[in-house]
């Protein structure tokens, strides 16, 4: 993995666009008939919207509980090839290196875990890799040294997975931030992060450059530690996040129309940058890692 001086980078990259503007998302509960309406495009392609898009997924929530907001228009081929990298991520965001879990969390995750032994066989097999897995002492949320488990996510399959949803991610914010559909010709960078895998210090650095919040607001019911995210905007053709899924599953993302952007992100991501309109593609990556790997 890349290490950088993730401060300096955002820095750059946001002292290249002026009149950044800050806010809090504004999540409202709309029907599926008012989502579509006016729509010309899917979010994520160009392609003619015929569903609405969760992002997140409700498979992240326990209990259908899941408040309205960050909802788009999408199509149907970008929604439906991609449920592999939801269902990954949703399974990432339970998994907890101190072991630390509720029963409807376990039954959840198992629940998941099921749905993917379909879908995405090689996933299963690569995270429960004994080889990337490993004890080691640390301190926990509770600022109490003990034993967790460190995992290590740099398998094909799952860095497949993780860059779909990375996508996802981006493009649904940046859709919701500046009020339009990203641009074809534009780019999202993505990095992902698992538990142990990000230290404190980094978290800092990151959020000290990205001053909003946001998170899904329905009434007094909000998606709390489940989903939240910070980000920074111009409004206009960039926006840089960095979103927190149940304090295990993370992910920094620049969603970017200019490409004097390039050079600054490209040396801080350890991935390709991904284009409207590849998702399918990408999120059928994983299938060819898995043909090509001897399990």
């Amino acid at each position: 993995m890349t290490h950088i001086n993730n401060k300096s980078v955002m820095s750059r990259v946001f002292n290249l666009s002026r009149g950044m503007a800050m806010g809090e998302a504004k999540n409202k509960s709309r029907k599926r008939d008012e989502i579509l309406k006016g729509e010309n495009r899917c979010i994520y392609c160009d392609n003619s919207p015929d569903s609405v898009e969760h992002m997140p997924p409700r498979s992240i929530f326990d209990n259908g509980g899941r408040p309205s907001g960050l909802e788009f228009a999408s199509c149907s081929t970008c929604n439906y090839s991609s449920r592999a990298s939801d269902a990954a991520a949703s399974f990432l965001a339970r998994v907890s290196p101190e072991h630390k879990a509720s029963p409807e969390v376990m039954r959840r995750a198992s629940k998941i875990l099921s749905t993917l032994s379909y879908i995405a066989p090689g996933f299963i097999r690569e995270i429960f890799d004994p080889n990337k897995s490993e004890e080691v002492w640390a301190k926990g949320r509770s600022n109490i040294y003990g034993k967790m488990q460190k995992i290590t996510l740099d398998g094909p399959i799952t860095t497949s997975l993780m860059q779909a949803f990375g996508a996802k991610l981006g493009m649904a914010l940046f859709r919701e931030h500046t009020g339009n559909p990203i641009p074809m010709e534009a780019k999202v960078f993505a990095q992902h992060y698992f538990n142990s895998g990000l230290y404190r210090g980094e978290v800092e650095n990151i959020l000290s450059i990205l001053p909003a919040f946001g998170q899904l607001t329905q009434g007094k019911k909000t998606s709390g530690r489940t989903f939240n995210y910070r980000y920074n905007t111009d409004k206009r053709e960039i926006l840089g996040a960095f979103c927190a899924f149940s304090d295990n599953l993370f992910f920094r993302i620049f969603a970017v129309c200019n490409p004097i952007y390039d050079d600054v992100l490209f040396e801080s991501h350890d991935h390709k940058p991904i284009q409207p309109g590849t998702l399918p593609i990408l999120s059928e990556s994983w299938r060819h890692a898995f043909e090509n790997k001897n399990f």
